[in-house]
């Protein structure tokens, strides 16, 4: 939700919210990553006696999704302080 939140905020032209939101919701994607999910895959199909939603989401592509996303904010930021700062070539 807040990844969706950020894009909002986004389009609506608010980077600050926009960097807030990805970045909460790339907190969350980095909470969720496990080195062994194998083992909980296991875990809940024998708890469960079925498959779990394990393989549907990935984290690690979700954050490096949203990784991507911040970043994009931070060059666009770069970008209108460097077209601002140039001037028209023909004022004085």
């Amino acid at each position: 939700m807040a990844r969706v939140q950020g894009l909002v905020a986004l389009a609506r032209g608010d980077r600050d919210e926009a960097r807030r939101r990805l970045a909460e919701a790339a907190a969350g994607w980095r909470r969720l990553r496990r080195p062994r999910l194998g083992q909980e895959y296991t875990a809940n199909l024998v708890d469960l006696g079925r498959a779990p939603v394990v393989g549907l989401v990935e984290p690690d592509q979700e954050l490096a999704r949203l990784t991507a996303e911040l970043a994009e904010i931070d060059v666009e930021i770069d970008t209108e302080i460097d077209t601002k700062g140039a001037g028209c070539p023909n004022s004085p």
